[in-house]
């Protein structure tokens, strides 16, 4: 603030005191009592479609991951088999078939909850070019050499586990996560 002194020269003054206005903030955020999750939590790690950006955990997110996480989840309900937040952003991100303009309503419906608009979209013809580019790979696939993957990924899953909260692949002989410091079992937790 400048002002004048008594002999007119500019003098500059803090403002003081400070306004308690200034200091007030709206915060529209808060909170919810009761959290609504949009993916869902599953207790098997396996059943999660591999995390991006983890090749040297042998995390590898191609065709093949996908084809495998799709035949996994045949038993699932399409929406239930939707929520999970790396599918969709390999399937936002994917060059093969570009699906980014379709999945409007699939993310609207996994959002809500809606199964209706996720089997409406399951109908689509993106979905069912996907569903056939993935008939065909799977009669393509050689037994043999998927046989190998299976062996080299169940080995690597007898060394290390996946925490199933924050996704960081532990040593086998922590009992905690090294990231989030939560526990290797559900079960353990107990109530306070």
């Amino acid at each position: 603030m400048n002002e004048k002194d008594v002999y007119g020269n500019e003098v500059q003054r803090l403002g003081r005191p400070l306004p308690v206005e200034y200091l007030l903030v709206d915060v529209p955020a808060s909170t919810p009592v009761v959290p609504l999750y949009t993916f869902h939590e599953r207790k098997d790690v396996s059943q999660y479609f591999p995390v991006e950006n983890r090749l040297i955990d042998g995390h590898i997110q191609d065709f093949s991951a996908l084809s495998d996480y799709l035949a996994r989840s045949r038993s699932m309900d399409f929406l239930d088999a939707m929520s999970d937040f790396h599918l969709l952003l390999f399937l936002y991100r994917m060059d093969m078939l570009p699906m980014k303009a379709q999945m409007g309503p699939l993310l609207e419906a996994v959002r809500t909850k809606d199964k209706t608009i996720a089997n409406e979209w399951k109908n689509q013809e993106v979905w069912r070019t996907l569903e056939q580019l993935i008939s065909a790979y799977s009669h393509n696939d050689d037994s043999s050499m998927s046989n190998d993957v299976e062996f080299v990924s169940a080995g690597e899953a007898e060394q290390n586990w996946t925490c199933s909260h924050c996704t960081f692949i532990n040593s086998r002989e922590l009992p905690t996560c090294e990231i989030c410091n939560l526990p290797r079992e559900i079960g353990l937790l107990t109530p306070v």
